[in-house]
């Protein structure tokens, strides 16, 4: 794979920035469209929270990776140009800015984390085709027909092993859930809450499964030998979810206008 387009002189433009910047760009075109984002946000105040959210989503996921990965200097740390953050890292951080961003401006929240909730797997599946290029959240040796082989010396994988395309596995399940919650799930589950309850379910139950699949499951201490802290964390939030789709579920809230 080819973690960089080109580079000018010590400054690389790679293909894992490209691929998030992509798809922030698809986030706010398709999210603009929908009829739940029009009732409950002018045009500039959706692109404002989002870059908002992108810094801080940013830096949660990279603290994240920072706990979880083992970097030798101050400099691999920050290199975020490199690759290495934790989409776990960022949901947190970004939910938390929701959280925060709805109480300074007293507006309802839940229409937000909504919104984040039908199209973040969207925006996810398409940041994950970055980890592809770059070889990051790369998977352990097989030899399955669909492996894939690195050999590009930049690549954060290791070379010259086939090994499971992990980052697809994740690429195609966030796509598909984003199909779920927008075509199939948004004109039942109108109650606020619903469909952001659904995304932290379907979103913590990929990363559980795909976690099996990771070269970095078998290289790190394991959690009672079994799963690793990134699957425990999904577990946690795998619960949160679905506390939260039963009380969203059964609270006494006027649903969502179609």
């Amino acid at each position: 794979m080819i973690p960089y387009l080109f580079h000018i002189g010590p400054f690389y433009f790679n293909m894992h920035g490209f691929c998030i910047a992509m798809g922030l760009l698809i986030f706010l075109w398709a999210a603009s469209k929908d009829n739940l984002t029009k009732k409950h946000f002018k045009p500039n105040k959706l692109s404002n929270l989002t870059i908002l959210c992108v810094i801080t989503g940013i830096f949660g996921a990279r603290i994240l990776n920072i706990f979880q990965e083992q970097y030798d200097s101050l400099y691999e740390m920050i290199a975020l140009w490199d690759g290495g953050l934790s989409l776990q890292g960022g949901v947190i951080a970004i939910a938390i800015t929701l959280a925060l961003y709805a109480y300074i401006k007293k507006i309802k929240l839940w229409p937000i984390l909504d919104i984040a909730g039908i199209y973040t797997p969207l925006l996810q599946s398409i940041s994950r085709l970055g980890c592809f290029f770059a070889g990051c959240c790369y998977g352990y040796e097989t030899n399955l027909p669909w492996s894939i082989i690195y050999t590009h010396p930049d690549s954060r994988a290791a070379l010259c092993v086939t090994c499971h395309p992990t980052q697809l596995y994740s690429a195609i399940g966030l796509f598909l859930l984003f199909i779920l919650i927008k075509f199939v799930l948004q004109p039942y589950l109108r109650k606020p809450g619903q469909l952001a309850s659904v995304y932290l379910i379907g979103s913590s139950l990929e990363r559980f499964i795909n976690d099996f699949f990771r070269a970095s499951h078998y290289e790190e201490p394991l959690f009672l030998n079994t799963i690793s802290t990134s699957q425990l964390i999904a577990l946690c939030l795998f619960g949160a979810g679905l506390i939260l789709l039963i009380i969203t579920s059964s609270a006494k809230n006027k649903y969502y206008s179609l």
